[in-house]
């Protein structure tokens, strides 16, 4: 049986223990306090693409880290190893529990990368034609791709095309040349510009044009082969190349209205509909007045790579002479005559044809060898202004008409008017009556000098005589109602060699 004695014993170790227990907690949680004096160290830390891979004590430490591990994934490849790596150097507190062996760092580097390994590449050429590209394995292809287009035009194949570029020992870019291959003595070189510009030729003064065959061959667009690095399912093959370039896309173009158009007839010149030529221009409606000298947006199908090319060719033809005209100013215009007779004449001309694409865009004769000499057709034809007729009052009602009336011929126009209202010459003439004449009541006759006269009649006061000339416009009398007449109105006719003829036909 345990004594009184024993049991405070007990009791006191118990608390000995206790103490000794808090003792040593204190002591264990004092050692990291103390050992928080590490913390003031500032060490390096990699960082790829935005996350922490290990910490270095120094930044060179981390750069050696960082090509360790880069050299060991380029020595598993024999092709380019690229990467999508953004990597940074950052400084940072830290223990030295945390700092990794360089060993550890390179290793842990190196697990970062494989995650950030793009898809094997190899060096490639990108063909830029405007915004279009296509991306190609070898110069020798893209050449392939060019020749394949210059072909369907350069029949006899008797141009080079040469890549060119001021420095090809390192990644860059490239134009094209294109240059031909069959010289002669008098037919020169002709060196297209790579941008597209027309080549010039120059016919010899003597009149020893060369020989005929095609001068030149060009791409109208500017082309750029720009050296890179891309992926197996990056490239095309030449044939897949070929057909994306020369397939026709729908390009707007702007378009001049010339005489005669109206939207349909330019809706039909490009193989639009009327809908599709109002669809791609704004405001414009299918009843809307056009004129010329108008733009109007159209839509041309065109490749992304075109051929222009110039001909020299020598055919024989007939030909027209050119139209002469004789002027004859007591003629009014429009009242032509045809005085001579054209006849067709022959000749050899030696000519320079543009093509696109193998439309024709151009043609320049350079020689012309005359066969049969060509007869123009002469015309004489009037050059005095036409005359134009106004009503004689500014306003009035229409009351009747040219032609049968009341068993009759009424032969002019009658508009009410009240007494009083002025009459105005129709045309420019010469007074040749001024006063009452019988059913026509006070009335006004002007000699307009070609036949053509002009009567206003039913009038209440004449403020011309006989002989006086008189402007068009220019108010002569004062209407009314005198003569056989049914209201206040005026009487206006229009007599032509001493026939009466409808006034509505003239004003």
């Amino acid at each position: 049986m345990v004594n009184r004695r024993q049991i405070r014993v007990k009791r006191r170790k118990i608390k000995m223990y206790r103490a000794l227990l808090i003792a040593t907690g204190v002591s264990l949680l004092a050692f990291p306090v103390a050992a928080q004096g590490d913390l003031t160290t500032e060490r390096c830390q990699i960082m790829i693409n935005g996350k922490a891979v290990g910490i270095a004590e120094t930044q060179a430490e981390a750069v050696e880290a960082y090509e360790k591990a880069r050299l060991t994934l380029n020595s598993q490849s024999d092709n380019l190893t690229l990467l999508n790596a953004d990597v940074s150097y950052e400084p940072v507190k830290a223990r030295a529990s945390h700092v990794s062996t360089q060993a550890e760092l390179a290793q842990k580097v190196y697990n970062e990368l494989t995650d950030c390994l793009i898809q094997e590449k190899t060096l490639a050429y990108t063909v830029k034609i405007n915004d279009y590209t296509v991306t190609l394995s070898s110069e020798a292809e893209v050449l392939a791709l060019l020749e394949q287009v210059q072909s369907a035009y350069d029949v006899n194949n008797e141009f080079v095309i040469e890549l060119t570029s001021e420095d090809k020992q390192e990644v860059g870019s490239m134009t094209t040349n294109v240059i031909n291959a069959s010289k002669t003595a008098n037919n020169p070189v002709v060196v297209a510009a790579a941008d597209g510009a027309d080549a010039t030729v120059a016919a010899d003064a003597s009149g020893n044009v060369g020989e005929d065959g095609i001068l030149s061959v060009n791409f109208q667009e500017p082309i750029e082969i720009i050296e890179t690095y891309a992926g197996k399912d990056q490239l095309s093959d030449v044939q897949t190349a070929y057909e994306g370039i020369t397939k026709e896309q729908e390009n707007n173009e702007i378009y001049q209205v010339q005489a005669g158009d109206c939207l349909s007839i330019i809706a039909d010149k490009y193989g639009m509909s009327t809908d599709e030529l109002l669809s791609i221009n704004e405001g414009l409606e299918a009843d809307s007045n056009i004129l010329i000298g108008d733009q109007i947006v159209v839509m041309v199908p065109k490749p992304e790579l075109s051929v222009v090319m110039q001909e020299q060719t020598t055919y024989t033809e007939d030909y027209e002479a050119e139209v002469q005209y004789v002027d004859n100013p007591d003629k009014y215009v429009g009242d032509d005559t045809v005085i001579q007779e054209p006849q067709t004449g022959n000749r050899t001309v030696t000519a320079i044809v543009s093509y696109n694409n193998g439309a024709e865009t151009g043609r320049e004769i350079i020689k012309e060898q005359i066969n049969t000499e060509a007869v123009a057709k002469i015309i004489e034809r009037g050059t005095k202004p036409l005359p134009t007729y106004i009503r004689p009052t500014t306003y009035g009602t229409l009351t009747s008409g040219f032609g049968p009336r009341w068993g009759t011929v009424h032969k002019g126009l009658d508009w009410g008017v009240p007494v009083g209202t002025a009459c105005r010459a129709s045309r420019a003439g010469t007074v040749v009556s001024a006063g009452w004449s019988g059913g026509y009541g006070y009335c006004v006759v002007i000699d307009h000098g070609d036949g053509v006269r002009t009567r206003y009649a039913h009038l209440s006061s004449i403020q011309v005589s006989n002989g006086q000339y008189v402007n068009q416009g220019e108010v002569i009398a004062l209407t009314g109602n005198t003569g056989d007449s049914t209201g206040p109105h005026i009487h206006f006719e229009i007599i032509v060699n001493g026939v009466a003829v409808n006034p509505a036909n003239y004003l």
